[in-house]
């Protein structure tokens, strides 16, 4: 395997890094979502051309790609939709839309102006779709919906189509899901080969947990940070052995996470489905467990939204239980192996 990163995958994260310091607050490590701005410059700077496959005019969106950008957006703590808006609805435009679809779509995610929302549930009826969907994530900025319908089927539904009603919900993180209702949608109907969803769920999980993976780091970081300087009977608690156990094995929790999500994201094609799920459902558990110590150790005001600690356990909540939850790393685990 190699791990290092190519020259090309090593300067766009340089460049995202750079991109996310530069904007402090106002992309990450804020109380709610990156703001439109931003997205749009990432898209302007070829982020995600970078992530989409050629299908869709990409650059390929391979998984060690995915995994070093969203662990660049972990790291800043910045809450985007990437994981379904971005890398899940790539892999399933690009494999089942037509060309002209694909082409049209690709243009749109690749410069910003476009993500998705991914959910299961309606029912086709004729080329139109049905149904109370349920919490669709990010949902309320989603420019369409992937909808994996009851039969099977894949239906793309655009989100200001008649017949599309969405009520706003604001999760844990500030990012504001929706719960989505469709009502004889004119939808788009993409054809899709076995394993596509499989393997679109599994590029998702990656970006999820790669997410995790630089949200520990970060988390990790402010915790050492912290106990440095808290002193207590005159001393730093960071001096006391049971505190300086306690950091050291958030240390190796995060670098067992990381070495999981390597091997996920490095593995050829007839492992990666099986061990994205097992990465998934270990760094799920793995960031609740440090984020929870993270706020311990920082006592009462560690849930606080001044500080960022605070704001990080809620988005490591609202990723557990969604595209990187330990849930759904299960499931898809329990699917391969009954396969």
């Amino acid at each position: 395997m190699n791990f290092a990163p190519s020259e090309e995958q090593a300067m766009v994260c340089d460049m995202l890094r750079r991109f996310l310091s530069d904007r402090g607050e106002s992309a990450g490590l804020a109380h709610g979502p990156m703001p439109k701005a931003d997205w749009l410059a990432l898209g302007e700077l070829g982020l995600f051309a970078f992530l989409l496959p050629e299908s869709m005019g990409g650059m390929g969106g391979a998984a060690k790609d995915v995994m070093l950008a969203a662990e660049a957006f972990g790291t800043a703590l910045a809450i985007t939709p990437l994981a379904q808006g971005v890398v899940m609805a790539g892999a399933l435009i690009g494999a089942g839309a037509s060309g002209e679809s694909a082409g049209h779509w690709g243009e749109a995610i690749a410069s910003g102006e476009a993500t998705f929302g991914y959910a299961q549930g309606g029912r086709r009826q004729d080329r139109r779709v049905t149904g109370k969907i349920g919490l669709v994530r990010d949902g309320m900025t989603a420019s369409g919906f992937l909808l994996q319908l009851e039969s099977g089927e894949l239906a793309l539904i655009e989100a200001d189509a008649p017949g599309v009603q969405r009520t706003p919900v604001r999760l844990a993180d500030g990012s504001l899901a929706a719960n989505l209702e469709v009502g004889d949608a004119k939808a788009e109907f993409l054809s899709h080969a076995s394993g596509d969803f499989e393997r679109a769920h599994a590029l998702a999980g990656i970006a999820a947990s790669a997410e995790l993976v630089g949200t520990m780091e970060t988390l990790l970081g402010l915790t050492v940070d912290y106990v440095r300087q808290r002193l207590q009977f005159g001393k730093p608690i960071g001096s006391f052995q049971v505190i300086q156990h306690r950091c050291a094995r958030l240390y190796i929790s995060l670098e067992q996470a990381r070495s999981l999500l390597l091997r996920a994201a490095l593995s050829d094609a007839g492992q990666f489905v099986r061990n994205s799920a097992m990465a998934s459902a270990f760094i799920a558990e793995a960031a609740q467990g440090l984020a929870e110590d993270a706020v311990q150790l920082h006592g009462g005001m560690g849930v606080t939204d001044e500080l960022a600690v605070g704001r990080a356990l809620r988005r490591v909540l609202v990723l557990t239980r969604s595209d990187g939850g330990a849930a759904t790393g299960w499931d898809r685990l329990a699917l391969q192996d009954a396969a």
